[in-house]
């Protein structure tokens, strides 16, 4: 018979069935149907085990625990090889990872102490979730070349630009270099001493410039060096510690090299004059010689007005370079007058550097009715969406190719010095670029009167990058006005002042005859 609390679970038990509308036999069929589910996952199991336990008879032959106490780490011959080489295999339970390797030795003494020394080595990594097979620098950027690649895009702000790859790749080219410098070409991250990148900026820094093939200035600046490092540091960042090559105690120890914090712009720009100059020289010389055919001629002339136009409207290069005849328009709420003269170029987001789209203006509408004409020379009528400043190689005429930057930097390279400006650039030390235009559009637009926010609006840039970058300038150029009323021009304005107050003094004193005649003789 039950006992009291056996009975007491019994009624429940019944009640609950009762209130479910089940029976005894419901119950018997439920309790069934749970031990054949239960004895088929069991029979699963045991299968499964079986056979890995065959697989493991396999491939782990001559299976032995390095360490008799500890079973997560043995040696064992692969079953599936004829080379009767050991291997080490360690498992850990926390992360569930697993570690295999060759020992590279059939000799169970050598396999057992190379096993032992990889599992104190590595044991404490696994335990941090770190990745147990390493790399070394050139297969860390590698990963991080093919990784950054997928990101490549056009449009701006939505991953990187080619030349960005482009220009990461020659960045990390001196990291590599210099891990194989300091003897470290094949050895793993992990044993890399972190405080070796401390030396890398100076290291650079001390290159011989003849390292630098394609750089004009001979050596790389601190601020340039500063941008390799902080290349390299996110590439550690992003792989070697998001994907658990290396602990954070291995991340390299970078040191960067001091920067002065002047805020001159970074690129020397013509003067006003010595630009009229220049654009005198390209129409009235370099493109009326006589030496050269109609089609070289052209070239000529519609380079010219691209000039003409990047100085007065301030386009980056690759914005000018992406203009589509779509892009340009007239402002329809000039006055006719000004419709003549001024154009708005609309630039798109994916054209542009921070990937907003603008509106430009410019009075640069004489100069797009002059490329016309010349294409018009040359039987090409431009279509909406034909680039202005298209390829005229007879290879690439009416394929819609536009001219590249290089290009456009080689023929500038020809003007300076073909007009004699480089020489006087040399003397000032100025080196002009494609990319000056920018910066002279925008000092000049300043030396006008033109508002910060406008420049900013119309260029594309923010007001505080002006205020940075061209504050110096500003005040150079603007000194006569800075100056006035200050030190000797106040000299002067007070000694015009006593002046002109004895002078009146004198003419107060003097009769009404005398007045008459001094006027009559000053006249």
């Amino acid at each position: 018979m039950p006992d009291h609390e056996e009975q007491g679970n019994i009624n429940a038990l019944a009640s609950l069935l009762n209130a479910k509308g089940l029976d005894a036999s419901d119950f018997i069929d439920v309790i069934n149907a749970l031990s054949n589910i239960k004895k088929r996952e069991v029979e699963k199991q045991e299968k499964e085990e079986a056979k890995e336990e065959e697989q493991g008879l396999k491939i782990f032959h001559d299976k032995e625990f390095v360490i008799p106490t500890q079973q997560d780490c043995f040696i064992y011959k692969h079953g599936k090889t004829k080379s009767g080489r050991y291997y080490v295999r360690i498992y850990d339970e926390r992360t569930k990872r697993v570690f295999s390797q060759s020992l590279r030795t059939t000799n169970r003494i050598e396999a057992l102490a190379s096993a032992q020394k990889i599992y104190f080595e590595n044991k404490h990594r696994m335990k941090k979730g770190v990745k147990l097979t390493s790399i070394t620098t050139k297969e860390l950027i590698g990963i991080y070349l093919k990784d950054r690649a997928k990101l490549i895009s056009k449009k701006p702000h939505t991953g990187i630009t080619q030349s960005s790859y482009d220009t990461l790749i020659s960045n990390l080219k001196y990291w590599e270099n210099y891990i194989e410098y300091k003897g470290h070409k094949k050895t793993k991250l992990e044993d890399i001493p972190p405080e070796i990148a401390k030396g890398f900026g100076i290291w650079v820094k001390e290159l011989p410039k003849s390292y630098y093939k394609n750089e004009k200035y001979g050596e790389r600046s601190n601020e340039t060096i500063n941008h390799y490092i902080a290349a390299v540091k996110k590439m550690y960042r992003d792989i070697a510690i998001e994907e658990k090559y290396i602990t954070m105690q291995e991340f390299p120890i970078f040191k960067y090299l001091k920067v002065p914090k002047d805020n001159a712009p970074k690129r020397d720009i013509l003067e006003k004059e010595e630009f009229t100059e220049l654009r005198k020289w390209m129409e009235n010389k370099w493109c009326r010689e006589k030496d050269i055919d109609e089609l070289e001629r052209i070239k000529r002339r519609v380079y010219g007005l691209y000039l003409t136009i990047q100085y007065y409207a301030g386009f980056r290069n690759k914005e000018i370079l992406g203009l589509r005849w779509k892009d340009v328009s007239t402002i329809k709420t000039e006055s006719k007058e000004l419709q003549r003269v001024n154009r708005a170029m609309h630039i798109p987001a994916e054209n542009s550097k921070t990937g907003k789209s603008r509106q430009c203006v410019a009075a640069v509408a004489y100069q797009f009715e002059r490329i016309k004409a010349h294409y018009k020379k040359l039987g090409i009528i431009p279509d909406r969406d034909n680039f202005i400043f298209i390829n005229l190689a007879k290879t690439k005429r009416g394929k819609n190719i536009p001219y590249m930057q290089p290009a456009m930097e080689k023929r500038l390279k020809s003007v300076i010095e073909g007009s004699g400006l480089k020489k006087k650039l040399d003397e000032t030390g100025r080196h002009i670029t494609q990319y000056s235009a920018r910066h002279y559009a925008i000092t000049d637009a300043l030396m006008r009167g033109v508002s910060i926010y406008d420049i900013a609006v119309n260029c594309g840039t923010s007001v505080f990058y002006i205020e940075k970058t061209y504050s110096k300038v500003i005040s150079t150029m603007r000194s006569e006005t800075l100056t006035q009323g200050q030190g000797y021009h106040q000299v002067l304005k007070e000694r015009e002042e006593k002046r002109g107050a004895a002078e009146n003094a004198i003419k107060d004193a003097l009769t009404d005859n005398q007045l008459n005649q001094l006027n009559l003789r000053e006249s």
